[in-house]
């Protein structure tokens, strides 16, 4: 059953007391208010049981019914960005050319970013992309894809455009705008956006620290972003009476029809977010892997390490030490990666004969397996040390790393980096000057115009008309008229020495037959070797990486494998 209440009306009663109290029958009566009897909605239903229930109760929630509309985002408005006066302003007006003059900056920005990240790459590397980085901004690139997808959104902006203004609501709500304008703008969006996301992941994958990643992703946002400040601006009348004008006219505020078919539309959205970040993903993990399979490191280098002599080095031989004279240019030569350590290359010293890998064994022979040098990053003094297992600086030689060259302190993963003064033991500690130069080329410069650089970066050297050049950038260079020398005294002449003469075979490899006389020169550090057989003595003039030496190598067999092991290993 329901009730009715009935209210009498406090407010009228109050003010009817005061009237009669204050004596004022005579004057005006205002208008009075009461509260009228109203019949109340019932406070309860009953149910099929019998029951009431509360009607007012907040927990209930209502039935859907066709009259609730489901929500459906933000409203659907132009955006306030300087690229809607292309299609919301006449072509020749101020507010046009100001959205021309935003984009062109906008553009020109982003195009000369690309150009500088693209700019000194090689045929190897040409995005630039460092040997190696810290785990700091390995992980720097990974978090940065996720907040680069987050803040892009002319991609989002312009495809949401597209797809949900359609060309009658637009022309409902900006009557004088062109829809083929409008969807040109928008495409001109996704364009940029897109030009945005090359930019930004050519930052990642170059990127050698974890500040340089944010610095620059921000720098491209803000350039991303000038056509929304641009407009801001004009709304501000900073440019002026008619650009403020243009920039709030009632098409900015109005709100379109939600069309049909939206729902496709978020799931487009979603995909093209989805790809982007597989996109960016897959990039980013090619590059981790390459560098971590030192894809970017040098494969070969050239050291020079100068001048300096060790008169008491302590040379570990058949278990006990001897001190013995280390000339430093002997590790002067090629030194081949092999390996990693500390996440940086490790380079041994090839042979000086053929520049290949010393031999794990000799084959048998007298002589004692060589040990090679070694260059590698030490992380106890955060730098490149130049070492032997074999070689100390005293007995009790507990040093980092047992360097005997040591570069400044570096955290680069690429020791032509540390190329300049290195420290030096040679019995004190000394400083000289190292030279480290990668053998690889890229154009014919890099071999000294002396040869042709190949495909594979390798220098091949111009060998006939009466020249050869030798070395890995053909930088020594030999005349048919040098081919023989005569000492000061002038009583024998030395020539130099072919390996051909040793056997009955001709010791070249696979070459072209212009080349076979450069493979069949005997040389040691890129040189070639003289020698005199006179008076059944034979004398040679042998290159040991800074000084030229006569040796006196009477006696020696040269068909025999002792000979070929002893040239082929000489250090």
């Amino acid at each position: 059953m329901s009730a009715v209440l009935k209210f009498r009306s406090i407010y009228s009663a109050s003010i009817e007391s005061a009237e009669s109290q204050c004596n004022f029958s005579n004057a005006p009566q205002p208008q009075s208010k009461s509260w009228k009897v109203v019949e109340a909605v019932p406070d309860a239903t009953a149910d099929s049981d019998g029951t009431k229930e509360d009607s007012f109760d907040d927990q209930k929630e209502p039935k859907p019914s066709d009259d609730i509309k489901e929500y459906r985002g933000d409203p659907i408005k132009l955006p306030e960005s300087t690229h809607s006066l292309f299609f919301t302003a006449a072509f020749c007006s101020l507010p046009s050319l100001f959205a021309w003059i935003i984009a062109a900056l906008s553009i020109g920005c982003l195009v000369l970013a690309l150009i500088n990240a693209l700019d000194g790459g090689t045929a190897l590397n040409s995005l630039n992309v460092p040997e190696n980085i810290s785990s700091s901004t390995r992980a720097a690139q990974y978090l940065s894809i996720f907040v680069v997808l987050l803040m892009e959104e002319e991609i989002p902006t312009g495809l949401a455009q597209m797809r949900l203004i359609t060309w009658g609501s637009l022309r409902n709500v900006c009557p004088h705008a062109s829809y083929k304008k409008f969807l040109a703008c928008n495409v001109f969006r996704v364009l940029m956006g897109y030009l945005f996301l090359v930019n930004v992941l050519l930052v990642l994958i170059q990127a050698e620290d974890v500040l340089t990643i944010f610095y620059d992703v921000l720098a491209l946002q803000f350039v991303q972003q000038l056509d929304d400040i641009g407009f801001r601006l004009a709304r501000l009348d900073v440019f002026g009476r008619r650009m403020q004008r243009a920039c709030t006219m009632r098409w900015f505020d109005q709100e379109f029809e939600y069309q049909k078919g939206c729902a496709k539309h978020k799931m487009a959205l979603k995909a093209i977010y989805f790809i982007n970040a597989a996109v960016f993903i897959a990039a980013i993990v090619v590059i981790t892997m390459r560098q971590m399979n030192g894809y970017y490191f040098c494969k070969e280098l050239t050291l020079d390490v100068g001048d300096g002599i060790l008169e008491e080095a302590f040379v570990r031989m058949n278990g006990k030490f001897e001190t013995w004279v280390l000339v430093h240019s002997y590790f002067n030569g090629v030194f081949i990666k092999n390996g990693t350590h500390a996440g940086r290359p490790l380079y041994k010293e090839a042979r000086k004969f053929d520049r290949q890998p010393y031999p794990e064994n000799q084959g048998g022979t007298e002589f004692p397996v060589v040990i090679p040098a070694e260059i590698k990053y030490c992380e106890e003094i955060k730098a490149w040390v130049l070492t032997h297992e074999n070689i100390r600086k005293s007995e009790n030689d507990d040093s980092s790393c047992n360097w005997l060259l040591r570069s400044p302190e570096t955290d680069s993963f690429n020791v032509l980096d540390a190329a300049g003064k290195w420290d030096m033991w040679v019995g004190v500690l000394g400083t000289t000057d190292v030279s480290i130069t990668c053998n690889r080329c890229f154009e014919n410069s890099d071999c000294n115009l002396n040869g042709e650089c190949s495909d594979d970066g390798i220098c091949i050297c111009n060998n006939g008309n009466g020249v050869n050049y030798f070395g890995e950038h053909c930088e020594v260079k030999l005349r048919e008229d040098c081919k023989t020398i005569i000492p000061e005294d002038g009583i024998y002449t030395m020539s130099i020495e072919h390996m051909s003469s040793w056997t009955n075979e001709p010791a070249t490899k696979e070459s072209t037959e212009a080349n076979d006389v450069w493979y069949d020169i005997w040389q040691e550090y890129s040189r070639p070797v003289f020698s005199s057989v006179d008076n059944n003595e034979r004398w040679s003039l042998v290159y040991s990486g800074s000084r030229w030496f006569g040796m006196n190598l009477t006696g020696r067999d040269v068909s025999s494998k002792q000979w070929r092991m002893a040239v082929s290993n000489y250090h």
